[in-house]
């Protein structure tokens, strides 16, 4: 052999299964991020959908032009008990579908989806805010249309149907707030990355 000729040392065993062990997280990240998003796409509209459909709309009645809510008659004028009960319950249950969604979003991105702690929990506020805001859409959509504009060319004596109608609009951060509290709180009380570090590190010992 040629004493110019120099060969590289082959390299170590533990190199070798340092480098087994590293992946490429490029792409489940770019997943675990599209299926978040899909979960808060899909349950938005579903959640939606439940708060329209467990809303009962309150009624009034038109008089000279105008609705008013709660109005049981004309003749005499008498209005019923609870007038507000349709932001209240409108509200309600926006709120309570709401927070349910978050939740479960959170819950199960943090148990499945925790390669990465800090994509998943932009993509939890990120997701968690387009599904609120769809939740508003879906609501509004399926609402009764105002009273106030029907009211214009309808009879005295005409029973519509209330819209639906938030306390807030800000109501849509329950979404992302939620998810968020139950994220934190998994990641608190249960860390995978800490038991699989260390089963690694046992491993290695071993």
């Amino acid at each position: 052999m040629p004493d110019n000729l120099i060969v590289p040392p082959p390299p170590s065993l533990y190199e070798t299964g340092r480098r087994s062990v590293r992946p490429d997280l490029s792409r489940p990240v770019l997943v675990q991020v599209a299926i978040i998003a899909a979960a808060f796409v899909v349950g938005g509209v579903a959640a939606g959908l439940a708060a329209s459909t467990l809303w009962t709309p309150p009624t009034g009645m038109v008089l000279e032009g105008k609705w008013y809510r709660g109005l049981i008659s004309i003749d005499p004028p008498a209005i019923g008990q609870n007038i507000d009960q349709g932001v209240f319950a409108a509200t309600a249950w926006f709120s309570v579908c709401a927070i349910v969604l978050g939740l479960v979003v959170g819950i199960a991105a943090a148990v499945w989806l925790n390669r990465s702690e800090l994509v998943t929990l932009a993509a939890v506020a990120l997701g968690g805010s387009v599904g609120g805001g769809l939740m508003l859409l879906v609501t509004s959509l399926l609402s009764p249309e105002d009273p106030a504009g029907l009211a214009k060319d309808a009879a005295n004596g005409t029973v519509i149907q209330d819209s639906f109608q938030l306390a807030s609009p800000w109501l849509v951060l329950l979404v992302p707030g939620s998810a968020m509290l139950a994220l934190m709180v998994v990641f608190l009380m249960w860390s995978p990355h800490q038991l699989d570090e260390h089963g690694a590190e046992s491993a290695r010992s071993d």
